[in-house]
């Protein structure tokens, strides 16, 4: 006996028909939810203007605080009993899934799980906080209905820390497919994809360290970039995603954002000169050759109160840009440079 569940379905009709008659055919009578069902733990709902929306509200609801005797009086600074990291792990593990829609607490629960080794009790009434928190108002994602101009872009951003023994280094980046609304058109936006990491390299200065983001923020666009091509021209060979790699020619364009001036000059300098970290070097000419090669249609450097991907990499700022972006929406409220320069 087999049994498949959660299966998600997009594309044309006559092809999703297709695609369901055949597993019918092995699996016998499916149900089908269209406009509103659950996958994976994500709600999925059609609303009245065609725009897609996802929360998981009913898996928040049922997430539970830890409460335990141990924590009765304990100060911030004691380390937790080997009963409150079981709880701990536990709890963690639950909240960074909600990580597939609850983009912006994705800082706090990366700072989390760099404690996990050896927790103490203000890591585990932090996490408390950000499940009440995520409980009192959970955010949704929607994807709103409009008329994709063929456009993609990267927010790239980093945070840099000097520790006792080395630099650290988290990175975050949103990357977004752009479009207008058919009735309005107004600018909206798909978040596609959201990331909070720390750097894989030790990070010894800002610039070291928003550098490194944006060459991962690069490498993980251009993926994207080729799927898109795909879906767009059909499928390719592995030699054609290489020269399309090489030389350009994606049906997609992509504009990569940085919001660290110092970098964006270097990126777009008339000569690309070697950086006081020479290390760096090789980052900055593979980021200049992206755009030489036309692979990106440009970088663009925006001021931090409208960077996105700055909720990422803080936890002390605002969250309005990136709730915002969940919901479709980016607007510049500060002037930007591109370069090549837009006509």
């Amino acid at each position: 006996m087999k049994h498949v569940d959660d299966l998600k379905l997009a594309g044309r009709p006559e092809l999703v028909e297709d695609i369901i008659r055949k597993i019918e055919a092995v699996f016998g009578k499916l149900k089908r939810n269209y406009s509103e069902f659950t996958n994976c733990g994500i709600r999925h709902r059609l609303l009245p203007d065609h725009s897609v929306e996802l929360d998981q509200d009913e898996y928040i609801a049922a997430l539970i605080p830890i409460q335990h005797p141990d924590m009765i009086g304990a100060k911030g600074e004691d380390d937790a009993s080997e009963a409150l990291i079981a709880l701990f792990w536990s709890l963690l593990g639950a909240v960074a899934y909600t990580l597939m829609t609850q983009w912006w607490i994705a800082v706090y629960v990366i700072a989390l799980q760099r404690e996990t080794h050896k927790p103490k009790i203000i890591h585990l009434r932090r996490l408390n906080a950000i499940v009440r928190a995520l409980q009192k108002k959970p955010a949704k994602i929607v994807y709103p209905s409009m008329e994709c101009c063929k456009d993609v872009l990267a927010h790239s951003d980093s945070g840099f820390s000097k520790e006792q023994d080395k630099g650290y280094g988290i990175r975050g980046s949103n990357i977004m497919r752009k479009g207008r609304c058919r009735r309005t058109g107004e600018t909206l936006y798909h978040l596609l994809d959201a990331v909070s990491r720390s750097h894989k390299r030790v990070t010894r200065s800002t610039f070291s360290a928003e550098t490194l983001a944006a060459v991962a923020c690069g490498d993980d666009l251009i993926p994207l970039l080729i799927t898109f091509h795909e879906m767009d021209k059909g499928s390719i060979s592995a030699q054609q995603a290489r020269e399309l790699r090489d030389n350009g020619g994606l049906a997609f364009s992509a504009t990569l954002s940085v919001d660290a001036m110092s970098l964006f000059q270097a990126i777009a300098a008339h000569t690309v000169k070697i950086p006081s970290e020479k290390n760096l070097a090789i980052e900055l000419f593979w980021l200049r050759e992206l755009l030489d090669r036309k692979v990106l249609k440009a970088i663009e450097w925006c001021d931090t109160r409208d960077m996105s991907s700055d909720c990422h990499t803080k936890g002390s700022i605002d969250r309005e840009v990136i709730l915002k972006l969940m919901k479709g929406r980016l607007d510049y409220s500060q002037p930007v440079k591109t370069y090549p320069a837009s006509r």
